[in-house]
């Protein structure tokens, strides 16, 4: 009956026979010989039943052995020795010599090998390493299951024990902690040095011109570099301040109004002065009412101009027409009067009635007359003195807002010192000095007005700016290269 055994070397099925059994067979692929197992018993009888089983195995008599193999030599058997005899005989089929066993049968070595040994270890108090210091282990570290291959934290408490996969609940025992990983220590003292040294082939050749040492590096990297400021392109010069301020008057028809009004007004007021009449300068107060009102309605027609940024002022106010030049009075009259109560409530109950009270409430018109008014024309009321867009801009147009306030503290301190040189004079002249500069510095501030609504009026309309910061920081950083 066939056995089928497997080769050990190629692991290919390979049938025998018990005749052909003697202890060994040969692979047919590999053609390596190997003992059958369980065959070597046999080997006395193969020589009685080996005829039998040549005479009745037959090429073709069983339908399992499609390799045919034919009846292979008689062998002699081989007996494993454990011995230790150096003397029997060698196996022909092994590819290495014969080594002769010197362990005993518990396994040990010889006692002199554990002595040779043991000197030439170095003594240590146990759990100290090669250093002397302590052996450290870890407290908290990890363990693989078997099973499923999850990583189970665990800690050093717990060596030893079993515990319960988290993911497929196999009971895994706990090794013993692992060491702490030791910290490497260099001694910078005891640490080799190494220095580059030129090169006797490099010596004769020229300089790279394109090559830079790492000394010229390091010298360039510690160099200080001056670099000057950019220059301010914002600063203004003064002849363009003086032509956005007084450039109003460029103007053939601003000329003409404030000639025409300041001659009118300054004639009738230098009549009535001179004749010292009593009824005559009452009636001054009264033309002054309406003089002021009409040189307001035209202060409000240069703004409006101004603001709209037109080349000339065209649409100016019919004296005849009431209703042209009163609204802007109520206007402005409203707006002076809620600018001038803050300062005055407050100089009146710190100080009482006196020059600093009236100074304070000056003050308070003069920083608060531009917003008030702005926020009434934008809201088309006289009870409305906040606009949303006028406080915005306030944060918006700083700059904007920054020029009025100086350009009119120059114009009202220059206007101021003309009122007191003009007051040693007499008060005919006084009048008409005090009416031409009046209606002047009237105009001026207007204007200025216009220009600071023509700025709101465009940051409120723009449209939301494009962010461009990492384009004008990567255009200096070429610059910058550039200039290197």
């Amino acid at each position: 009956m066939p056995q089928t055994v497997q080769c050990p070397q190629c692991q290919t099925a390979v049938d025998v026979r018990k005749a052909t059994g003697s202890g060994r067979a040969d692979c047919p692929y590999c053609g390596h010989s190997f003992i059958v197992p369980g065959l070597g018993h046999a080997g006395g009888d193969s020589a009685d039943t080996g005829a039998a089983g040549s005479s009745s195995s037959t090429v073709g008599d069983d339908d399992d052995d499609w390799l045919n193999l034919g009846d292979l030599p008689p062998v002699p058997p081989v007996n494993p020795s454990f011995t230790g005899d150096s003397g029997g005989a060698t196996d022909p089929l092994s590819d290495f010599p014969a080594a002769s066993d010197t362990w005993d049968e518990d396994g040990a070595p010889p006692s002199k090998a554990v002595e040779d040994l043991a000197s030439s270890m170095d003594e240590r108090p146990a759990g100290t390493d090669s250093d002397g210091n302590e052996i450290q282990y870890q407290t908290n570290y990890r363990v693989r299951c078997p099973t499923c291959g999850t990583q189970n934290d665990v800690t050093a408490k717990q060596a030893g024990k079993q515990i319960r996969c988290r993911d497929c609940f196999t009971m895994v025992r706990v090794p013993k902690p692992p060491r702490v990983p030791r910290k490497a220590k260099i001694d910078m003292t005891e640490a080799p040095a190494f220095q580059f040294a030129p090169m006797k082939e490099a010596a004769d050749r020229p300089d790279d011109p394109f090559r830079k040492s790492a000394t010229e590096y390091l010298e360039a990297a510690s160099r200080t570099e001056k670099t000057e400021p950019k220059p301010d392109l914002d600063v203004p010069r003064i002849r363009d301040w003086a032509a956005a301020v007084f450039g109003i008057f460029t103007q053939i028809g601003v000329i003409a109004h404030w000639l025409i009004l300041s001659a009118l007004a300054s004639v009738v007021a230098f009549i009535a002065l001179a004749l010292d009449a009593e009824i005559l300068v009452v009636g001054l107060f009264a033309a002054g009412v309406f003089f002021a009102a009409i040189v307001l309605a035209c202060g409000f027609t240069i703004m409006q101009s101004v603001a709209n940024d037109e080349e000339t002022v065209e649409q100016w106010p019919v004296t005849l027409e009431p209703m042209e030049w009163i609204a802007p009075s109520l206007f402005c009259f409203a707006a002076a009067g809620l600018a001038y109560g803050p300062g005055w409530f407050v100089g009146y109950m710190t100080f009482g009635t006196s020059l600093t009270t009236v100074c304070m409430a000056m003050i308070s018109t003069f920083l608060i007359l531009p917003f008030v008014l702005l926020s009434m024309l934008d809201m088309q009321s006289v009870f409305m003195p906040f606009s949303p867009d006028v406080g915005r801009s306030v944060t918006r147009c700083e700059e904007a807002w920054g020029g009025f306030y100086f350009s009119s503290g120059i114009v009202f301190f220059f206007t101021f010192l003309i009122f007191v040189f003009a007051s040693l004079l007499p008060a005919p002249i006084t009048a008409v000095v005090s009416i031409f500069v009046g209606v002047a510095a009237t105009f001026i501030y207007f204007a200025m007005l216009g220009r600071l609504a023509h700025s709101i009026g465009q940051s409120v309309n723009a449209e939301a700016r494009e962010n461009t910061i990492a384009e004008e920081r990567q255009r200096e950083r070429d610059n910058q290269s550039k200039g290197s």
